[in-house]
């Protein structure tokens, strides 16, 4: 009997700890702790804190390099990259004359906006609630350029930042 008693008493220890098999956030719990939506993860770096502009609100996060995938296959495009982050992707045109496509993760929500036209100068996206345009600098530096999101909290500038264009 003797033998038995400490047995029962940790059996009983363990049946009244229930305990769990996981203490750790999961990467949806992280995301929502962190800012960010579980709807982008798959697009944004989860554990990259968000990119702050130097003048207004809007928080940006960076894009990983799997972005572009979410806005279809497609070859060229171009990109903003703000303190070597990059947080815009533009999608050309599917067929001649058509509608592109930019990507950014603002406010923890991934956002796709329709534009007519994107080039070497820059782009104006809008929708959603945003305008998102990007405008080269004045000068000779190719590629500085300044990114200008206005929406519900107002008009955020990203500058300098490098705007740039494949074929």
């Amino acid at each position: 009997m003797r033998a038995l008693l400490p047995i029962l008493a940790m059996s009983l220890l363990a049946a009244c700890s229930g305990s769990k098999e996981s203490e750790g956030d999961s990467a949806a719990d992280y995301a929502q702790r962190a800012g960010f939506a579980t709807a982008s993860p798959a697009v944004a770096e989860v554990n990259a804190q968000p990119i702050v502009a130097p003048t207004g609100s809007a928080k940006l996060a960076a894009l990983t390099a799997e972005a572009p995938k979410a806005l279809g296959q497609y070859k060229g495009g171009c990109t903003f990259a703000y303190q070597g982050r990059q947080i815009l992707v533009v999608r050309p045109p599917v067929k001649a004359g058509g509608d592109i496509e930019g990507l950014l993760v603002i406010e923890g929500q991934q956002i796709i906006l329709p534009g007519s036209e994107a080039a070497d100068g820059g782009v104006t996206l809008a929708g959603a609630g945003y305008t998102v345009s990007v405008s080269r600098a004045a000068g000779n530096e190719r590629g500085v350029a300044g990114l200008k999101v206005s929406g519900p909290q107002g008009d955020t500038i990203f500058t300098p930042g490098t705007w740039s264009c494949a074929a």
